[in-house]
């Protein structure tokens, strides 16, 4: 039998409190030690070293939209889940947008026995496939793809171990997918007042009935909003039917 490495890209080490970063271990238990408990832990296991230290060496994608550090003049879709307890159902939602254009939304609701387990992350993962998938069918050679859950970077790049069937799954559509489009991850703060970012987020919420803070129709009571069609500003009034006159629908 091959004895396995692990190698740790994040972690923490309660007994001697510091960050663990770029490590490499002998023994599940070591690694355990140091993922166990932790939030955000980015960890794999190997046959080799070689292929744990070209992991640690590996490109992490994950940009931050506070740092402005990615394309602007290419489709950006944004993404985000949602979860309702009492339904056991879970949603997901994209915008996609172009030159400040909102050209299309999508978003739905569905029920497993999966989404109990993790929540929105189900909605966070379709979302993001459906948004590459999007941008495809509409020739798009790149993509930024802007999104809260910061697994929808590490899933998809295999930063993350996949342990939820929706993981593997997650990982396995998205790098076929990205075999055709470039995909830039982006990371945005949930909720803090990011327009696109707050559009999807109260669709998801629409399609499972939880109530929202409003943020997309405030906003539009002072500023405006374009659309490609009728059909987007429609599935904009949905959520803002107050804000109607600043959604502005024109010629492309």
């Amino acid at each position: 039998m091959v004895k396995k490495v692990y190698a740790i890209k994040e972690g923490y080490d309660f007994e001697k409190n510091e960050k663990v970063e770029n490590i490499i271990v002998n023994t599940w238990g070591e690694c355990l030690k140091c993922v166990k408990g932790v939030k955000g832990a980015a960890y794999k296991s190997f046959k080799d070293i070689n292929s744990a230290l070209e992991y640690l060496k590996g490109e992490d994608k994950l940009l931050k939209k506070s740092e402005g550090s990615y394309p602007k003049d290419c489709l950006h879709v944004y993404v985000d889940g949602s979860y309702n307890i009492s339904t056991e159902m879970y949603s997901y939602a994209l915008v996609a947008v172009k030159g400040n254009v909102v050209y299309y939304i999508e978003s739905g609701a569905h029920s497993c026995e999966e989404g109990k387990n993790i929540r929105q992350i189900s909605g966070e993962l379709k979302a993001a496939v459906r948004g590459v998938q999007y941008a495809l069918s509409e020739g798009e050679k790149k993509v930024v793809l802007f999104h809260d859950y910061e697994g929808t970077c590490k899933h998809a790049l295999g930063l993350w171990e996949r342990k939820e069937a929706s993981s593997i799954k997650y990982y396995e559509e998205m790098n076929e997918l990205m075999k055709n489009i470039e995909v830039i991850f982006v990371k945005v703060d949930s909720h803090t007042g990011d327009l696109f970012n707050e559009l999807a987020d109260e669709k998801c919420k629409e399609k499972l009935q939880i109530e929202s803070k409003k943020s997309v129709q405030k906003w539009l009571m002072n500023n405006e909003i374009k659309t490609a069609n009728d059909e987007v500003k429609n599935e904009i009034l949905k959520i803002a039917p107050k804000g109607e006159k600043n959604i502005i629908v024109i010629d492309i």
